[in-house]
């Protein structure tokens, strides 16, 4: 039988509040808004990914 390890809470926070940065990102992409506040919004998403990437590589 496979020992599992036990659940890391910290990673398991880190989604939750992944998921939630998501849903509000494609929130945001769905409202009629001004062009620069789309833009505005495209770049956070962009520094999101970057960020998560450069988290997961240390």
């Amino acid at each position: 039988m496979p020992r599992t390890s036990p659940p890391d809470l910290a990673a398991q926070a880190s989604l939750g509040a992944d998921h939630e940065i998501t849903t509000l990102l494609s929130a945001i992409e769905q409202e009629k808004v001004p062009d620069r506040l789309t833009q505005l919004a495209i770049e956070l998403q962009n520094a999101l990914v970057q960020k998560r990437r450069h988290q997961t590589t240390n």
